[in-house]
Order: C-alpha cells, then sequence, then structure tokens
C-alpha cells in the first residue's frame, strides 16, 4: 500500500498546494467628480487566492469586504459620528443677569425678546433710550437692541449698539460679554477674547465668561489656554455639566483620550438625562467602538438611547456594538430600529446597509440601497454598492447590469472606468474570457495607463489560455507600477504553475529582494522549495513567513507546511513533537481548522498513534467543507485501520472516500489492498 505519511502531489490533501491567483475582486466606484489620474479613488488592492495547505479552499470574505479598489461608503460594521462637529463644546449662553431694570418699557421689551417679537422689542427698547431715563437703562436697552440685531446675523451693527451702550455703562459686564460674543461670530477673535477679558474683570467669579473665553481659545485651536479657561470655571463649580463636556473635547483635542473620557463621564453623571449627558455617552459609546471595548460601548450607548430613544444615529451604533459582540439579534432589532427613525438619514442609511452587508444579510442590505436610489436614479455611488451586493451574493448577471447602467450614466468618467473593471472581472468569472478582455480594453480606452486593469487583464489572458498576452499584461502592469509587487508574482507563479521552477525562482528572488517585507513571495518559494525536496530551503522560507507577521493567516498555514516538513525528515520523538507543538500553534490560531487537524493527523500516524490519528481525521471530515480533503481523511483512516489490521473497516474508510472523491486513483488501490486483505482474513477463520 502507498504511504501517504508524507508530503505528495498537489491535492492529496498532505503537500503545500500549487499557487493561483485570486479571483479578481470587486472595484468600488467613488462619489467624487471624476479626475484624469488613474489613481484618484482607486488605491487597489490586489488579493490572492488563500494558500491552502491541504487542499482546502479558505472562506473569502469577512467583514470589512476587502476590494481591489477602496470604496468610500463606510466599512461594515464602523461607527458613524454625528453629522454635527463631535468635537464642538457646549456653547455658553447669554448673560443677562445684569440686565435688569423695573423700567416697564425694558420689562415689556425682553417679554417681546424672549417670546420672538424682535420688532416689538426693538421699538419698546428704543422707547428707554429716546426717553429720559437712567443711563444704567439706556445701556440695557441699546444692550439688547444690540443682542437682537448679533441673533440676526448682522454682526458690526450689533456691536455698533454694543459700544454705545458702553457710552452709558462701562462697569457692566453683561455688555463686554454679549460684544465678545458678537466678534467671536464674525470670526474676530482677538477683540472676542480683549471684551471677554474685560468681563472678566469686572467680575473674576463670572464662570460663564471663563467659559466663553475657554470656547473662544477652542474654536481658535488653543487647547492648553482652553483648558486652563474650563479649569477655572470647574475649581468653583466642579458639577458644571457644560464645562466638563467642554474639557472632555479640548482633552481629546490634545490627544489625552483616556483624560477626556473621564470628563466625559463626569459631565454624564452632572447632567444625568439632559443634552450634555446624551451627547457624553454617545460620545463616549464611539470612542469604546473604537478601542474595541465592545460591552462598553454597548454600555454608554444604551444610557444616550435611553435619554433620547428615537435617536437613529445611536441606535445604529448600538447595533454595531452588539454586531461586534456577535449578539446578533440584538444587532438586527436596534438596526432595524435606526432604519426606521432614520429613514430620512442617507449617513445612517449606508451604515445600516453596510452592517447588513457584513452579516451577509444580502436581501436587507439591498432594500436599503433600493431607499438610497429611490432619492437618486442616477447616483453611482448607490448604483456601484448594488453591484457589489450582487456580486457577493453570487447573481452575477445582476452585478453585471447594475455595473452597465453606470457606464451609461456616466460613459467615459473614471465611475466608468472602474465599472468597467468589475464588468471585466464578472465576465472572466462566468469565463467568458473574450468579452472579459474587452471590457478591460474599455476601460484602457478612459484610462490608458491603468496598471490595476492590466493586471486582471492578465488573469483573464491566463484563463483563455493565451500566456503571452497574460505576460505582456502583467509586465505592463509592473512598468506602470513599479512598486506593486502584485504583476511580478503573478508572472513568477505562471512560471512556477507550468513547471519552470527556474525561472519561478528568478523571479520571485527579485521580488523578496525588492520587496524583502511581503509575506507572499517568500511563502511561495517555501512552497516551491517544498515540492522540488529542497528541505532546508523550505524550512529557512517558512521561518521567514512566519517572522514577518506571526499572527497573520499565512504564518499560519506556514507553521502547518513547516510540521509536516519536520516530521517528513524527523528521525525520532523529538522531531515528531516539534511538529506536534507547531501545529498546536496553528490551531490556537484557528481552532478546529481541518487543514491543521489532517497535518496532526499525519504526525500521529508518524508516532503509530493510530486511534488517536483516527479520531482526529474524523474530526477532519466532520469539519472540512472540500471534498478531496474529506477523501484523503478517509483514506488515512482506512490505513490506521490496515496498519491494526482491521481490514474490515479498513475496506469501509477506503469507499467512503471512493464516494467523496471518486477520481482519487490512490484509494481505489488501497481499497483493493483492504479487499484482498480482508478476503484473505475470511479464508483463514
Amino acid at each position: 500500500m502507498q504511504d501517504k505519511n508524507s508530503p505528495q502531489t498537489p491535492g492529496t490533501g498532505t503537500t503545500p498546494e500549487d499557487l493561483y491567483l485570486e479571483k479578481n475582486r470587486i472595484s468600488g466606484i467613488s462619489s467624487p467628480a471624476p479626475s484624469d489620474d488613474k489613481s484618484s479613488g482607486t488605491p487597489k488592492k490586489i488579493d490572492w487566492k488563500p494558500f491552502a495547505i491541504i487542499g482546502s479552499v479558505a472562506a473569502l470574505l469577512i467583514i470589512g469586504v476587502l476590494v481591489l479598489t477602496q470604496f468610500v461608503f463606510k466599512k461594515p460594521g464602523q461607527f458613524l459620528p454625528s453629522k454635527a462637529d463631535p468635537n464642538a463644546p457646549f456653547e455658553e449662553t447669554r448673560r443677562e443677569e445684569n440686565l435688569t431694570s423695573e423700567n416697564l418699557h425694558i420689562k415689556r421689551g425682553k417679554e417681546s425678546y424672549s417670546r420672538g417679537y424682535l420688532t416689538d422689542a426693538i421699538a419698546e427698547f428704543n422707547e428707554v433710550v429716546e426717553s429720559d431715563a437712567s443711563d444704567r437703562d439706556k445701556a440695557i436697552a441699546l444692550t439688547y437692541i444690540g443682542m437682537i440685531n448679533d441673533d440676526k446675523g448682522d454682526h458690526d451693527r450689533a456691536i455698533e449698539y454694543f459700544n454705545r451702550a458702553l457710552t452709558y455703562d462701562r462697569n457692566n459686564p453683561d455688555i463686554y460679554k454679549n460684544m465678545s460674543l458678537a466678534y467671536r461670530h464674525k470670526k474676530d477673535f482677538d477683540r472676542a477674547i480683549e471684551s471677554a477679558e474685560k468681563s472678566a474683570a469686572i467680575k473674576g467669579d463670572d464662570g460663564d465668561t471663563k467659559t466663553l473665553l475657554g470656547n473662544i481659545y477652542f474654536e481658535t485651536g488653543r487647547y492648553d489656554d482652553a483648558i486652563s479657561a474650563y479649569r477655572g470655571v470647574l475649581d468653583g463649580s466642579p458639577e458644571n455639566a457644560r464645562v466638563l463636556y467642554n474639557m472632555g473635547s479640548a482633552l481629546m483635542q490634545k490627544g489625552d483620550e483616556f483624560a477626556a473620557m473621564e470628563y466625559f463621564k463626569k459631565a454624564g453623571a452632572a447632567d444625568r438625562i439632559g443634552e450634555v449627558a446624551f451627547k457624553a455617552y454617545s460620545r463616549l459609546g464611539v470612542i469604546y467602538i473604537k478601542h474595541k471595548d465592545f460591552e462598553e460601548a454597548e454600555n454608554y450607548l444604551k444610557r444616550a438611547v435611553a435619554i433620547r430613544p428615537n435617536d437613529a444615529l445611536n441606535r445604529y451604533n448600538l447595533g454595531i456594538a452588539y454586531l461586534r459582540q456577535k449578539k446578533t439579534s440584538e444587532a438586527l432589532e436596534e438596526l432595524s430600529k435606526a432604519e426606521e427613525m432614520g429613514e430620512n438619514n442617507t449617513e445612517v442609511l449606508e451604515g445600516i446597509g453596510e452592517a447588513y452587508l457584513s452579516m451577509k444579510n444580502y436581501d436587507r442590505s439591498l432594500e436599503i440601497y433600493a431607499k438610497l436610489r429611490k432619492e437618486n436614479e442616477r447616483n453611482v455611488k448607490v448604483l456601484a454598492r448594488i453591484a457589489e451586493i450582487y456580486y457577493d451574493k453570487g447573481e452575477l448577471d445582476n452585478a453585471y447590469e447594475t455595473y452597465r447602467k453606470i457606464t451609461v450614466i456616466e460613459p467615459t468618467t473614471e465611475n466608468a472606468r472602474i465599472a468597467y473593471l468589475n464588468m471585466g472581472n464578472i465576465l472572466d468569472d462566468a469565463q467568458r474570457f473574450d468579452e472579459a478582455i474587452d471590457a478591460y480594453q474599455k476601460a484602457l480606452a478612459i484610462s490608458p495607463k491603468d496598471d490595476s486593469v492590466y493586471y486582471n487583464m492578465g488573469i483573464a489572458y491566463k484563463h483563455a489560455d493565451r500566456p503571452e498576452l497574460a505576460i505582456t499584461a502583467w509586465k505592463k502592469g509592473a512598468e506602470l507600477d513599479p512598486d506593486d509587487p502584485a504583476p511580478r508574482t503573478a508572472i513568477a507563479d505562471y512560471y512556477y504553475e507550468r513547471g519552470y521552477y527556474d525561472m519561478a525562482e528568478t523571479e520571485y528572488r527579485e521580488i523578496v529582494g525588492r520587496w524583502p517585507q511581503v509575506q507572499d513571495p517568500h511563502f511561495k518559494i517555501a512552497t516551491m522549495y517544498y515540492k522540488r525536496g529542497n528541505y532546508d530551503y523550505a524550512l529557512s522560507a517558512y521561518n521567514r513567513v512566519i517572522e514577518l507577521d506571526p499572527n497573520s493567516d499565512l504564518a499560519r498555514k506556514a507553521l502547518i507546511n513547516k510540521a509536516l516538513l519536520v516530521s517528513k525528515t524527523a528521525k525520532g520523538d523529538a522531531g515528531l513533537d516539534e511538529s506536534m507543538s507547531l501545529v498546536q500553534k496553528a490551531l490556537l490560531m484557528k481552532p478546529e481548522d481541518a487543514e491543521a487537524l489532517f497535518a496532526l493527523g499525519i504526525i500521529y500516524m508518524k508516532k503509530e498513534m493510530y486511534d488517536r490519528a483516527m479520531d482526529t481525521f474524523y474530526q477532519v471530515v466532520k469539519g472540512a467543507g472540500e471534498m478531496s480533503l474529506v477523501a484523503d481523511a478517509y483514506n488515512n483512516i482506512g490505513k490506521c485501520y490496515f496498519k491494526k489490521q482491521q481490514y474490515k473497516k479498513a475496506l469501509q474508510a477506503f469507499t467512503r472516500g471512493i464516494e467523496e472523491d471518486p477520481s482519487n486513483e490512490e484509494l481505489r488501490l488501497n481499497r483493493k489492498a483492504a479487499s484482498q486483505a480482508y478476503e484473505a482474513e475470511l479464508d483463514r477463520e
């Protein structure tokens, strides 16, 4: 019986598989105006097929779908900040404490002002100015007229009235404070600070004026001065919720996020159920999401939702916090509420659509984008997202047709170029290679120097069995973007797949010499050496892959291949124990991984621990999704039974393997050997 305890040919499940290019991935459409720059909106991202070690195919998509071209949409599961500037401090209120009077016209004017009857208010205040009222009352009346003009946006006229008020009363701090507000509104920050300081000089314990100064400093980027001003307020009023929040905002601007969070917490506690608490808790929720502390994010976002239950943005962010904790039902509930409450909020709807997509809930995601499209049938950004969802669903015809609509709406734009690129990718997936190449040519007609198109065109030429044109396209892509290793690697992979190992090795070595920190070429070199029997070189290259990024999926695969390599060359238990340790490290990175379990089963077989080996291979059968890998597992189960001289069970295992993979010739040979052994056993009985 053929021994399969050591690496064999590709497809047997015990050696690094041949290196194929990743299927073309879909590129995103950008919303800004088209640009002649080929890189506009297209920082390309070329991915490779997962380098399956034991013949399995890894899952292609994760949350935050990677694409050739980054898309302007929020990535799935990303929190949404408020449209309002989240850094802005709470504004101070107008000061009227020193604008009180028993004058009947002033009282009537203030009443009209508070109720919004501004014409009546001005008439009452003018009565005071034109009467024989006291200077203090005239100053108050002129101050109110100035405030009304400032509220109306006529800041210069407001300042004129405040200056007139000062001719009657230069010791009223509220005149200076309201003048400071007018200067601030017209962005004359130096005079705003000067007026606020005069107000503070008259009334040194005035927290409102200090808050105003802090806000002006904040607005002008003088965060240290803002913090000092806010601290001056808090020294006398430590429970001032607005200033606590503003202090947190200033500290955030300084980069002291931890201290800022503490102030936001204090602000929320001080305000309890008001606007300050709502904004503080909302902000804390976003910060905790950013730090991946989703439990705390949930805690604070729930508080924000309790204060304002109809706020779509916090409902959405709470849904994301649930989603990241894998609380799917809770996430769906919050996202549904956010959808209902934010039906007119484009930003929220886009985020919800992305969240549904990240959950692979394609139908609900499409529903969201259909709503967005109703607002504008020609919105190419939304059309592109719909096309991507169709692509992810596997509905290639619908995806293709949606991209085609973009080329009709914007026939010669950058968005049309990306659409043609994606149409080519879809056609290539559908094995309509000539049509794919035609689509790529249309993309090049819009942007002749697009290296990503040449790269993907090379893949289509390769699939069409036109290798010379494929290599020409990849070389052109490499020429256009000499800093991208993908086209060079594609050429090296082609040489490797065709068995031109010397040419492949030359290319790979040039690639790792140019891009020593890129894992993929190192992994491929290791795999090539492994298959060629150059085990020392392979081991060194796998070690390099692991060193570059020990937490990556390629490092995990390198650990498994290294384990198989060590087990193949092991001369005693020490080597096999080392192999087992390497596989266990890989399993820590991805528990119950069929590839790693298969390698572990091989090692148990080498150690003649056949029962343990069979238990492990049965786990592979249970968890593997690829028929050839399941067949290989049954093959090795059969060999274990054969070694234990349990020929009937061996025969049954080999038969099950053939059912999974009828093309596996080794299984047929092994079944024949087991059948003969079982018949001989029956004859002996």
